[in-house]
């Protein structure tokens, strides 16, 4: 990674308009309450308690239905699960008085590495920032956007220190099987919330000069997701946070493709939230900052490198949510096509290869019509299927023509990597069940 001058790490603050500088305190109702980062200046993170009195805060701040012509936007709340702890897993809905028959549902899935904690500030920050909005810009996108955030979807592992969940799990490996309580309560959003785009924030910390850029982005790679969901996925990572982050002085790449050329990750599996969510019908993004100090200034200054961090997470999600705001015909009209042909069926469906790397021949064919379950099977598949969405017949076979056919697949085909219960796949009428060809 190229070495990074002090007056680069100034143009970056002034260019993207946010503050690298400790915040000043402050506080009030309906006022820019800083986070427990900015009171430390970004040498210390927000603690739950610190976030569970911003919240309190923000939402008692809020207008009730009483006050619905206000313009300020509105801050709610909502408990969707309970960690392995025993710790309040919490979704935040900020949204304003809509304008449009349908706003765009954004979900930020902020932190489920627990050791990766400058996306939970950035997300903190952009909610705060949105409640406190009086202008006219700012109401004009909540007419048009609704933002849910998912700040602390793994609060273990963030008191910890740890990747993973207080029970070992990796968050971002188990959204095929969803074994996890955290994976459940995202599960849930996905599936009551139905986001449109779904935003997750994480970083890297990988040795130096591994990548050319100290941020990255990435769309769905997995070949069943919906190729006009793909399509804007790459828009809003190439074109939206692509082009805002280098503005805003961050040079930008592509996550898993290295220096001189190597691919290093950046895969289908269908487990990662980026995936897993293109499945769900949603127009999904990742994002990844470099933790690491970028400059001999961050390297002595702590406080600088969190900073940088955190803003460079604000950039890209507010390059997500303007993309909302004025591409949401498109994207509600791509989501919504999305889960009508699912409800019909049909099409291949693929076990293996990315959209960088063709499929296997065996592992492509046509989608089965159902999919019949053992007794047994069925005891095993119950939780993912229930988790997903995923209707069963009494007879116990699981037709795919539903919106979460490519999953039914990806969690019952034999074929399929990660299947969590044995499955017999149902060809289509007029299909050999061999090889699913005509006869």
């Amino acid at each position: 990674m190229r070495a990074w001058t002090a007056r680069m790490v100034l143009a970056m603050a002034l260019v993207a308009g946010i503050a690298l500088a400790p915040a000043p305190p402050g506080s009030g109702r309906g006022g820019r309450v800083p986070t427990g980062f900015e009171r430390r200046g970004g040498t210390a993170w927000t603690t739950l308690s610190q976030e569970r009195d911003l919240l309190r805060d923000l939402v008692s701040a809020s207008p009730g239905p009483e006050r619905a012509g206000w313009g300020a936007a509105r801050v709610t709340v909502t408990r969707v699960g309970t960690s392995a702890r025993g710790r309040a897993l919490e979704l935040i809905t900020v949204a304003g008085i809509s304008t449009v028959p349908e706003p765009v549902r954004v979900l930020f899935v902020c932190g489920q590495h627990g050791d990766e904690p400058a996306g939970r500030e950035a997300c903190l920050k952009l909610v705060r920032d949105l409640a406190a909005d009086r202008s006219p810009a700012g109401r004009r996108l909540l007419e048009r956007v609704t933002v849910l955030v998912l700040a602390t979807p793994n609060p273990d592992g963030l008191v910890a220190g740890t990747r993973t969940t207080a029970e070992g799990v990796d968050l971002n490996r188990d959204h095929v099987a969803v074994s996890s309580p955290e994976a459940r309560a995202i599960r849930q959003v996905l599936r009551e919330a139905r986001p449109h785009i779904v935003h997750d924030l994480h970083e890297f910390d990988v040795p130096t000069g591994t990548y050319p850029t100290p941020t990255l982005y990435l769309w769905p790679r997995n070949l069943n997701v919906a190729p006009e969901l793909r399509s804007l996925a790459i828009e809003l990572t190439r074109d939206r946070i692509g082009t805002a982050l280098p503005a805003a002085g961050w040079a930008a790449g592509v996550y898993g493709e290295g220096t001189a050329g190597r691919q290093l990750g950046g895969d289908a599996d269908e487990r990662l939230l980026r995936n897993a969510a293109g499945l769900d019908h949603a127009v999904a993004v990742l994002v990844e900052i470099a933790r690491r100090p970028i400059s001999a200034l961050e390297r002595a200054d702590p406080g600088l490198l969190g900073r940088r961090r955190v803003a460079a997470h604000l950039v890209a999600a507010r390059a997500t949510l303007r993309m909302a705001a004025e591409r949401g015909d498109t994207i509600v009209a791509a989501v919504r096509a999305s889960r009508e042909r699912a409800m019909h069926g049909g099409g291949p469906v693929y076990f293996d290869g990315a959209d960088n790397v063709p499929a296997g021949r065996t592992a492509v064919g046509p989608m089965p019509c159902a999919y019949q379950l053992t007794p047994t099977g069925y005891a095993d598949a119950r939780a993912a299927l229930a988790a997903h969405g995923i209707r069963v017949e009494p007879d116990l076979r699981v037709e795919t023509a539903q919106p979460a056919g490519a999953m039914a697949a990806l969690l019952l085909d034999p074929r399929a990597r990660f299947a969590v219960a044995e499955a017999t796949p149902l060809p289509c009428a007029g299909e050999s069940p061999a090889t699913g060809d005509k006869s």
